[in-house]
């Protein structure tokens, strides 16, 4: 899976409703305490990761985001938040850091500079927008992470990352997952997996969610 890490996203999330899906793409940095220009404008032999990352996300029709690890502090969205020094994990749109970074040629990025374009990674966990249903969590998107909503795809309604039926691997990920993926189910899905190396799904199908996590 190491071809995937210099091609595609790090991580592939799914957040489950009743009616409909939502993909996400997701490539994760570490935050750097000076300069973090080399890792958003990395090169390997595809070109830009940041390019090819953002040209997955769309054929794949998922919303592409960043990761971001940093100990960042006194960050806080509303009430509901919970202090900053639980999370440590900040997202913000892969478009975004394009258009803001790669198109804007800053001579230097900092930690700082990226996070004011961030939410905590643990607003998808506590946001009732978000844990309602798909319909909450396009209104939330599209307030925080606009630029990542304009749709590849028809079928979409606009709403970039929005799936009517799960893919094969997917469901039978769910089938085992909690007795233990077998050793054949990566070998048997791996061309569909190959653009990823963990896979993560929160599930709000019930009336308490689950969270089920892959790494291969």
């Amino acid at each position: 899976m190491e071809e995937a890490c210099q091609t595609g996203a790090d991580w592939e999330w799914w957040i489950l409703f009743t009616d409909n899906y939502v993909r996400f793409c997701v490539q994760a940095k570490k935050l750097s305490t000076y300069d973090n220009y080399k890792k958003l404008a990395y090169i390997n032999k595809y070109g830009l990761q940041i390019n090819k990352f953002l040209e997955d996300s769309k054929r794949a029709n998922a919303i592409s985001l960043y990761a971001f690890y940093s100990p960042a502090i006194n960050y806080k969205m509303c009430n509901n938040q919970l202090s900053n020094q639980n999370d440590g994990v900040f997202l913000a749109g892969g478009q975004q850091i394009h258009n803001t970074f790669i198109l804007g040629y800053p001579l230097k990025i900092t930690a700082n500079d990226i996070l004011k374009l961030c939410r905590p990674f643990s607003c998808f966990a506590c946001c009732p927008l978000i844990t309602t249903n798909s319909s909450g969590l396009q209104h939330y998107l599209k307030q925080y992470f606009q630029l990542e909503m304009t749709s590849g795809s028809p079928k979409s309604n606009n709403f970039r990352g929005l799936h009517d039926e799960l893919p094969q691997y997917l469901l039978s990920f769910m089938d085992k997952v909690q007795v233990g993926v077998p050793e054949w189910w990566e070998n048997e899905f791996k061309f569909e997996i190959s653009d990823f190396n963990a896979l993560l799904v929160y599930d709000f199908r019930q009336q308490s969610s689950d969270e089920q996590d892959i790494r291969f």
